[in-house]
């Protein structure tokens, strides 16, 4: 059995000529490998105010139509914020096979599959019901996930079919996009409460960094960037299952945007670093097809000779990017040296960096007299200018 899976569409009218490509291409790829079952987890939408007339929405239609002519489609709601219950017009799409769309955690069979299907959208509160009430904290939550886990995996074991777990939302030691690991963030789950329903492999939607995770768990990521810091691989995955045995995973790139983010802040104590050492630090395999945003942050006196745009843009351009995007933020010197005045203890240290500040000269008398200002209780400074008050 051929399973293609996929998540975290995100579809929003202005990034629909780049969806558009993507899902084409997965609608293609589906058809060429004459896959037995298709698998959205989560996150067809970036917004649960979608509206029916919007172009996100059609395309999302059309595109389960088409998948729906090459095999059984499942989908899972995803993300509150995101997909609200928009997903639930996409059970009406029409094609050869049947359409599932998951607005609450439950298992399912397709005609001709053999497979249970086990589909659990993002936890929310609304799903479990304790003697007080509704699960409120995340501890009570993770507890009755452990419980419904299991509950799936025995109903599962009634059939000598691969069982197959659909799921929305994060797993301890997932990583994000920025390299941080999954520890806690929102309601989070383990792999040792997902291995309580005994699945043959998991699909994960939610987290957009393409990732395998222990238990034979998987996330595809992103179909392609929603934002800048999105600048990794993106794609799908199509998983090979011989009886209940998984014996093959491979991830697909889309032909997504590729992007590039150069960060870099030269107001460091240790000096301006060097533009070309920062340029060369890139490949050419870096550099080609990638749509480039610099962002570098500069002393506001040194951009005209740190930055050259120009000579910047044609760089990359020569290297194979497709756009670059160069934005400076430009500090005042002023200000950092204003807060070192607000900084120094001493009367005389903040005398000397102000006139710093200013560019002036100051003289040791004035230095001394600060000193004794500072030093001296109020009758010896009247002593000392020889009068009284």
């Amino acid at each position: 059995m051929k399973i293609l899976h996929f998540a975290d569409a995100h579809l929003r009218d202005k990034d629909i000529e780049e969806a558009e490509k993507c899902l084409n291409f997965l609608i293609e790829t589906a058809r060429s490998e004459k896959v037995d079952l298709i698998i959205n987890a989560g996150d067809t939408f970036d917004s649960q105010e979608i509206k029916l007339d919007s172009k996100s929405a059609r395309l999302a239609i059309r595109v389960v139509s088409e998948l729906t002519d090459i095999a059984p489609v499942a989908i899972i709601i995803g993300t509150p914020s995101h997909d609200g219950k928009s997903p639930e017009i996409l059970q009406f799409a029409k094609g050869i096979f049947p359409v599932h769309v998951s607005c609450v955690p439950e298992q399912v069979m397709f005609p001709g599959i053999d497979a249970v299907i086990t589909l659990i959208p993002q936890p929310t509160k609304q799903f479990f019901q304790t003697e007080s009430g509704i699960a409120e904290s995340d501890q009570e939550i993770g507890n009755a996930m452990s419980g419904l886990f299991a509950g799936f995996g025995a109903k599962a074991a009634d059939y000598e079919y691969p069982h197959i777990l659909i799921y929305h939302g994060s797993i301890s030691g997932s990583k994000l996009p920025n390299g941080q690991v999954i520890t806690g963030l929102d309601i989070t789950i383990t792999t040792e409460q997902i291995e309580l329903s005994k699945p043959d492999v998991v699909l994960c939607g939610h987290i957009h960094l393409p990732q395998e995770l222990p238990g034979r768990v998987f996330y595809p990521g992103s179909l392609f960037a929603n934002n800048w810091g999105e600048n990794h691989e993106h794609g799908f995955y199509i998983h090979t299952l011989e009886g209940l045995h998984l014996i093959d995973s491979r991830f697909i790139e889309t032909p997504a945007k590729k992007l590039l983010r150069i960060q870099e802040d030269f107001t460091g104590e240790d000096g301006v670093a060097e533009m070309d050492a920062v340029l060369y630090s890139y490949s050419q395999e870096d550099l080609a097809n990638a749509y480039i945003r610099c962002d570098f942050t500069v002393w506001q006196d040194e951009v005209s000779l740190r930055i050259d745009k120009d000579k910047l843009t044609a760089f990359f351009l020569s290297a194979g990017a497709l756009d670059v995007d160069i934005r400076i933020v430009r500090v005042p010197r002023q200000n950092v040296r204003s807060e070192a005045v607000l900084k120094a203890d001493r009367l005389r240290d903040k005398i000397q960096k102000m006139a710093e500040l200013k560019e002036e000269q100051i003289s040791d008398m004035v230095l001394m007299k600060a000193d004794m200002l500072e030093g001296m209780s109020a009758d010896e400074l009247i002593q000392a200018a020889g009068g009284t008050v």
